[in-house]
Parts: C-alpha cells; sequence; structure tokens
C-alpha cells in the first residue's frame, strides 16, 4: 500500500518517525531512574492489562484501571521493581516565592523561598502595595526527595 503513495510523503512519514522516535527519547532521558522505571513498569502493565481485558466487556473508570495496574505490579513485584521499590526516606519538600514579571514578560525571583504559605502571601500582599506598578504572582517549587540506599555487593 505505501509503495502506491509519491516519495516525498513517504520521506515525509519517515522524518516525522524520527521527530516522533527523538522526541519520546528526549522525554525518557528527561526523567530520574526512578520515574523512568515507574513510568515503564506501569506502560507494561497497562498494555499487559489492556491486552487481557475481554473483548466487548465495558472498559473501567480511569481510577479502577490505575489500581487495577498498580495491584497487578505489586503482586509481580520481581517484574516490576520501580513499583514496589523501598526507600530509606521519602519526603516532599514545598516551598513558595514571589515572581515580578519584566517588562519583556518574562517572571523573575523576586524573594528567598519559604516554607509557609501565610507567610509567603503576606510578603506578596506587601509587594503589591509596595510596588502597585509591578505585575506580582506567588509561585511554589515542590521538590521530592527520594534517599535511595545503594548494594554494594562484594564479589
Amino acid at each position: 500500500m505505501t509503495a502506491d503513495l509519491p516519495e516525498p510523503l513517504l520521506a515525509y512519514f519517515a522524518q516525522r518517525e524520527q521527530q516522533r522516535a527523538a522526541a519520546v527519547a528526549a522525554f525518557l532521558d528527561s526523567l530520574s531512574d526512578y520515574e523512568r522505571g515507574l513510568f515503564y513498569d506501569a506502560a507494561v502493565m497497562g498494555y499487559v492489562r489492556g491486552s487481557m481485558h475481554p473483548q466487548g466487556e465495558e472498559i473501567p473508570l480511569k481510577a479502577a484501571i490505575v489500581a487495577d495496574v498498580v495491584n497487578a505490579c505489586f503482586a509481580h513485584s520481581d517484574l516490576y521493581p520501580a513499583v514496589n521499590a523501598e526507600f530509606e526516606e521519602r519526603r516532599v519538600v514545598v516551598d513558595y516565592f514571589l515572581q515580578c514579571q519584566q517588562d519583556d514578560g518574562t517572571w523573575e525571583t523576586a524573594s528567598s523561598y519559604m516554607d509557609a504559605l501565610d507567610w509567603a502571601t503576606e510578603r506578596l500582599a506587601g509587594k503589591r502595595a509596595k510596588f502597585p506598578d509591578f505585575t506580582w504572582r506567588l509561585a511554589r517549587r515542590t521538590t521530592t526527595v527520594t534517599v535511595e540506599a545503594q548494594r554494594n555487593e562484594q564479589p
């Protein structure tokens, strides 16, 4: 069937396929090892569970699908290590900070980081009152800290 298509169109399809492959590789490269592992485990298990779904039966809601995939990953812990990973420590740190819009439309950080939302909101109100000609906003930075022990096995 593709032999009937003009050569420029076939070249375009090949180029787009390369672009999609590069975009996929860039996305996966942007993930941490743990995130990449989770994505891999969930994608593979989702595909497996989806291929097992009986034809003609209603597809469950998203939450039920996610629960089914996670439960199946738990049941096969050796095949899905990222979902079943154990960590020495895992915590989420949330910081708030103020930003001021520049003439070119970009946003610049205009305060230190604060861990209390009420304090950050007060600081924002103060900046708006003191500098009413500027455009201000409150920004949030969320950092997930994961401490995973490395196994150094001796030969």
